[in-house]
């Protein structure tokens, strides 16, 4: 019975580590981390499962103003967040120079893909609470009429 008391009296802190991945979305330059996640959701629906930088740069160009550096930044810190993984990448390697030099081949983590999936599940459900339907406007518009109908019974 001690334990049980014990264990109704135990608050459960929440886990800091645990809601990492959901960081990026109050930080500085919030709009360009979810580009940045989109972009990566978008590839794997596609079935490209790794981009270069080089890559988010070329995709995130086509949408407007890109900055490399700011593009840069944003991954590493979706890496240190949890929702991205890098690994390296050598299959461009063609003299030592090229080994030494640092590329990365990015990732969804499990973590990072189920913060997106988290949020495109809130981002439907507040879409559809605030939009009507053309079918409810039709309902609504009868049920006006008829309350501005005299109605015969007392």
């Amino acid at each position: 019975m001690c334990e049980t008391v014990a264990l109704a009296t135990h608050r459960h802190e929440p886990d800091p580590e645990r809601f990492k991945p959901f960081a990026y979305l109050t930080a500085p330059n919030a709009t360009l981390h979810r580009q940045v996640m989109l972009t990566f959701v978008a590839a794997k629906r596609r079935f490209v499962v790794h981009l270069r930088s080089e890559d988010l740069v070329e995709t995130l160009a086509k949408e407007g103003p890109t900055d490399e550096k700011a593009i840069a930044d944003a991954i590493a810190k979706l890496e240190e967040w949890g929702n991205l993984r890098a690994d390296p990448d050598t299959s461009r390697v063609t003299g030592v120079e090229d080994f030494y030099r640092a590329r990365f081949l990015y990732q969804l983590t499990h973590a990072g893909e189920a913060a997106e999936r988290s949020l495109a599940v809130v981002d439907e459900q507040l879409g559809r609470r605030g939009a009507l339907q053309p079918v409810a406007l039709e309902d609504i518009s009868i049920g006006l009429r008829a309350m501005r109908e005299p109605t015969h019974d007392p």
